[in-house]
């Protein structure tokens, strides 16, 4: 005990040093754990979906999908929905155009709800034999639902004529 003594009065500025990191350090980790242990026990969505159970949907995606199910211009379809989307995928025949894959989908909508339809966002992924998929997304608040229609060409080299750009030549 006389050595604490004696090395404490000789280091004093440093043993109150190591005092106050210690401190520092027990309450670092222990702010990490309760971080960390606190991120693990909420959901992964947070609190977006704390009011989800007050849009209940199930019946109407059961309509929705015997409604895709008794068009004859699709061949399969599933829906999923995770968190406040609804994932419709379709397989369609082929030679369906574009337009008639955006009716279809835009008739789907009066399957749900007004309510319904601004809480979800919907998102359509259709799917040809031979061709590129046909992407659609409806967010919730809009009323509208946006197409896109990825290709998956190699991109080539554009000439200056293609491009519009000036050439030597005046």
């Amino acid at each position: 005990m006389k050595k604490l003594i004696k090395f404490y009065k000789n280091n004093r500025i440093y043993c109150i040093l190591m005092i106050i990191s210690l401190i520092c350090l027990l309450v670092i980790i222990t702010s990490l754990i309760l971080y960390f242990t606190s991120q693990i026990s909420n959901s992964k969505y947070g609190h977006r979906l704390d009011d989800i159970a007050e849009h209940p949907v199930q019946n109407e995606l059961n309509e929705l999908k015997s409604y895709f199910e008794s068009s004859d211009k699709v061949q399969s379809v599933s829906i999923d929905i995770k968190g406040k989307i609804i994932y419709v995928n379709l397989t369609v025949k082929a030679e369906l155009a574009n337009n008639d894959i955006q009716s279809i989908c835009t008739e789907s909508l009066a399957k749900l709800t007004d309510e319904q339809k601004t809480y979800y966002d919907i998102q359509y992924i259709v799917k040809r034999d031979g061709l590129n998929p046909y992407l659609g997304s409806k967010s919730a608040s809009k009323k509208m639902i946006a197409w896109a229609n990825f290709n998956y060409e190699e991109e080539k080299e554009l000439t200056d004529d293609e491009i519009g750009g000036d050439s030597d030549e005046n």
